[in-house]
């Protein structure tokens, strides 16, 4: 028990360092980290494509709604768009994040609104709120480039978050071996 145990903090505590790598990448070659982001989205879409065009002939039917050749050829075209200019996937991640800020925003925009109608006192923080976080959005859609950076930064600083904070548990159940051992025996 203890010494699979002990293999198995161990590789924990391996996964944990390279984690911390990772975010350190993330923060410090945020260019290169976004490139590469970009290829593994543009194999990613070039695997799909084929996929699905393969799918669709495999199961070709004439009524079917979905047509995975045209969706297939379409993620074909993009993974190679992208391959020719991996930049572009940062330019993509921050409008779609900050589209979806904004949809989500106006959503609680609304509610905020209804509290608003209820003559509820509650509704001015996420009124304020809101608007805080459409603006952060469209500042997201405006700047892509800048925002994609941040984004990349701040989960490179989350990553390295928590590879410490794994590195750190690590320890403290090695340290404490005995007292796990006894729980599961």
């Amino acid at each position: 028990m203890r010494k699979k145990f002990n293999k198995l903090m161990t590789i924990s505590l391996i996964t944990s360092i390279a984690v911390i790598i990772l975010g350190l990448i993330l923060i410090l070659f945020t260019k290169l980290s976004l490139d590469i982001i970009g290829y593994i989205v543009a194999i990613l879409l070039i695997i799909n494509g084929v996929l699905n065009i393969t799918d669709d002939y495999k199961q070709f039917k004439v009524f079917y709604f979905f047509d995975g050749f045209t969706s297939g050829l379409l993620s074909i075209i993009f993974g190679i768009i992208i391959i020719a200019n991996p930049s572009y996937i940062a330019i993509i991640m921050p409008i779609m994040i900050g589209l979806w800020i904004i949809i989500n925003s106006t959503f609680k925009l609304r509610m905020a609104l209804a509290l608003k109608d209820s003559s509820k006192t509650a509704w001015i923080l996420p009124y304020i709120l809101s608007m805080l976080t459409i603006i952060i959005g469209l500042c997201l859609i405006f700047n892509p480039e800048i925002g994609s950076f941040g984004i990349s930064r701040v989960i490179g600083f989350l990553i390295i978050l928590y590879g410490i904070s794994d590195v750190i548990d690590v320890i403290i159940f090695k340290k404490n071996i005995k007292s796990i051992a006894k729980v599961f025996e």
